[in-house]
């Protein structure tokens, strides 16, 4: 699906730094606009997960807390995890 760009977004930024983005984007082959756009939801997406304390939608964490109730399906693990350990770090 594809949606019309009509935002606009400037910054300012000094010349080395403009040169750095433009050679990063040429780098991964994406033009400027992408690049810039790409790198800020990236970053935004990083610091509103982090804001909300969580790293996953809540319906994943809901089904991962769910899963930890469920019998072990495999005994040969638990019987495994259970052995004394026999190297040990010093």
């Amino acid at each position: 699906m594809s949606t019309t760009k009509s935002g606009r977004f400037e910054i300012r930024l000094a010349e080395e730094g403009r040169n750095q983005i433009e050679a990063a984007a040429g780098a991964v082959g994406e033009t400027l606009s992408d690049f810039v756009r790409n790198a800020a939801i990236q970053r935004a997406d990083r610091v509103l997960a982090l804001s909300s304390r969580t790293l996953m939608a809540p319906e994943q964490f809901d089904a991962m807390l769910n899963s930890l109730d469920v019998p072990d399906p495999a005994p040969a693990l638990a019987k495994a995890v259970a052995q004394p350990r026999r190297y040990t770090r010093k």
